[in-house]
């Protein structure tokens, strides 16, 4: 069945290139340029037509595994609502950075993420699809390809509502350490929260020139 698809999705980008050809080659352009014209023949549409159709015959297409992922009889769908556990952990390193609880508090959301990633991955794992190609991170297009798995999708999502937030909470307790005023601190997070890398390097940039100035000041 799951080969019927793929040759019935080939057939059909096949059809639709042979018709855009066929229509681009009675297409005749307004008045031509002194000493040229450009004209598209029909040999030219069908040999484009040929060329576009195989490369849609060729692309790499998203694989769906026999039996679709559930998880307390939740699919990934219903399960994406409880990543947003994680928004509990950033209330806490953004509003509550002193109380005396927070730095084990915030590790709740991540543990549950983690924990939901770690089911989903070992699905993915044991129920490959019948056309699932070879695991290969070394390949932009197989990544691309990969992520066209809507359980695909919902791994790499934990996998970011997991770590992003114990990257926050290192930002707040070294900010702690360091005595970095979290009023400075806020932003990094927010950008952490969004942007992940761009908020750990904004950190990164505050830490270095408060600590700088702060040696300036008592040199």
């Amino acid at each position: 069945e799951l080969a019927g698809r793929v040759e019935r999705r080939k057939t059909g980008g096949l059809l639709v290139a042979y018709a855009l050809a066929w229509s681009a080659s009675s297409f005749v352009p307004g008045p031509s340029l002194p000493g040229s014209e450009l004209r598209l023949s029909k040999q030219t549409g069908v040999e484009a037509g040929v060329a576009f159709g195989a490369f849609l015959s060729s692309a790499p297409q998203a694989s769906v595994a026999a039996e679709p992922f559930q998880f307390i009889g939740k699919t990934s769908a219903e399960l994406f609502p409880l990543s947003n556990v994680s928004l509990l952990t950033w209330i806490l390193l953004l509003v509550f950075p002193s109380w005396q609880y927070t730095k084990y508090a915030a590790l709740a959301a991540p543990v549950v993420n983690a924990l939901l990633y770690a089911v989903t991955l070992t699905y993915l794992l044991t129920h490959p699809a019948e056309d699932a190609p070879a695991i290969d991170f070394g390949s932009l297009a197989r990544i691309v390809t990969a992520c066209r798995n809507p359980d695909g999708v919902l791994a790499g999502w934990l996998h970011y509502c997991c770590f992003d937030p114990l990257v926050g909470l290192g930002e707040v307790l070294d900010s702690q350490e360091q005595k970095v005023p979290h009023i400075f601190v806020v932003p990094c997070l927010l950008l952490t929260l969004l942007f992940g890398p761009v908020g750990f390097l904004s950190y990164l940039t505050v830490r270095t020139v408060i600590l700088a100035t702060r040696e300036k000041q008592t040199a």
